[in-house]
């Protein structure tokens, strides 16, 4: 069975964005994450967006960066992968493969975590993320040393027991990734 985990930026103080959504602090050059990135990408099959980050990720990735090889990897692969997109409405899917999900949630889940393939990542804002949660076999928290004091926070409080996976720290930055499961 394929397993699908949330891969979520947070500030240390428990932010995804900014007051005004800005995302400024996750600028950073760091080989070993940009490895990790790559990593991430060449494992999963699926990739589960919110609408508003589809679009505003396509917009990026369409035309991605291809300067270094790193990069035209993580071009490649952020275009060859299938995007699902969870929405109510019927967003324009113009960044392929794409298709929406979201008519029965849970149907679909569990039909993609039975079909065969690799895992299927949660690349989201925290809304799409909370709406996720249930699902959510890992969590992959990539916490950067910024506090940000106000924002749009990654969880609202909500009783959930996690069990301690392992992490992995990126010197060049201060980042650390955080990896649990949830104890259900």
């Amino acid at each position: 069975m394929r397993k699908l985990y949330l891969s979520i930026m947070t500030t240390l103080d428990g932010f995804a964005a900014g007051p005004d959504g800005k995302l400024d602090w996750i600028m950073v050059e760091d080989p070993e994450m940009a490895e990790l990135m790559a990593e991430q990408l060449r494992g999963i099959d699926a990739m589960i967006f919110g609408h508003t980050a589809y679009r505003d990720l396509a917009g990026y990735w369409m035309d991605g960066p291809t300067e270094k090889p790193v990069d035209r990897e993580h071009t490649r692969l952020m275009n060859s992968i299938t995007k699902l997109v969870l929405s109510r409405g019927e967003p324009e899917l113009h960044w392929q493969p794409a298709r929406r999900i979201g008519a029965d949630l849970a149907a679909e889940i569990a039909e993609l975590k039975s079909a065969p393939g690799k895992d299927i990542a949660v690349f989201a804002g925290p809304e799409t993320a909370r709406a996720l949660a249930s699902f959510v076999d890992e969590y992959r928290l990539l916490v950067y040393p910024v506090l940000l004091g106000a924002g749009r926070p990654v969880f609202r409080p909500a009783p959930e027991a996690l069990e301690f996976l392992d992490s992995r720290e990126f010197s060049a930055s201060g980042v650390v990734q955080l990896r649990y499961r949830p104890v259900r």
